[in-house]
């Protein structure tokens, strides 16, 4: 379970990122955790990954104190980034083996679970290739292979399909549907409201800092004049419904 209370983080005196947000993840959800540029919820993975210090609050995974014990979080969270930093002098191969090797895994356990996943999203031919040289999709699929390689409990996606080919988007979301079902903890954050809404269990809308919706998503579905996830989207800023809004002299 994640369980997140009071949680507070200002940049600046005049910069909060987070206000004061509360909410429990079940062991075996997943949560779409959504919200508008800046409304706070990278750092928010960033926080519940160990990556950020807070300023106060409680963050807890499976009764273990992030704060407090930063090292073991590490040994049981996997993350991807929206904007991850690889090492593009090596290749795949090697950065798994790198990062397997930090995690202490041994050798043949990264072995055979790079080739299960290299199969799986189809980059075995770039396995000794430099990162470097090979496409942001294929980065990308070499980062969520890096982030599940340990078999993680928890595991936290920030808009984890970018350079993704349709195909593998399928693959991707059959994989998370797998993890569900194998017990794992999911926060994924994403603006694909309709992947959100498809493959969540709960959902959590954050504005400027603040939770302004925490919803079982059939809940939310079977809620009064309820359409779709893109409407509750919309409605945060009502102001701005592109129907008020005039594009007659954009290009003037």
């Amino acid at each position: 379970m994640i369980t997140v209370e009071n949680l507070t983080k200002k940049y600046s005196p005049d910069t909060v990122a987070l206000d004061n947000i509360s909410f429990k993840i079940n062991k075996g959800e997943i949560c779409g955790y959504i919200g508008t540029n800046g409304a706070g919820k990278s750092t928010t993975v960033k926080i519940l990954t160990g990556v950020l210090g807070f300023d106060s609050g409680k963050v807890l995974l499976n009764d273990i104190d992030v704060s407090r014990n930063p090292f073991e979080i590490k040994k049981i969270v996997g993350y991807v980034p929206e904007n991850a930093n690889l090492f593009n002098s090596l290749s795949p191969r090697e950065y798994i083996d790198f990062i397997g090797t930090v995690r202490k895994i041994d050798k043949t356990v990264i072995s055979g679970r790079l080739d299960k996943f290299s199969e799986l999203f189809d980059f075995r031919d770039l396995l000794d290739e430099s990162i470097g040289n090979i496409s942001k999709g294929n980065k990308q699929k070499v980062l969520i292979t890096s982030a599940l390689l340990h078999n993680p409990d928890f595991i936290f996606f920030d808009e984890p399909l970018n350079g993704l080919d349709a195909n593998s988007i399928f693959i991707f979301q059959d994989l998370v549907s797998y993890l569900v079902s194998e017990n794992k903890t999911i926060l994924y954050c994403s603006h694909i409201l309709n992947t959100i809404e498809k493959i969540s269990t709960q959902i959590i809308l954050l504005d400027k800092g603040k939770i302004v919706l925490d919803s079982k998503t059939e809940d939310l579905k079977r809620s009064e004049n309820y359409t779709d996830l893109e409407n509750v989207f919309r409605n945060l800023n009502p102001e701005q419904e592109s129907g008020k809004i005039s594009y007659e002299n954009l290009f003037d």
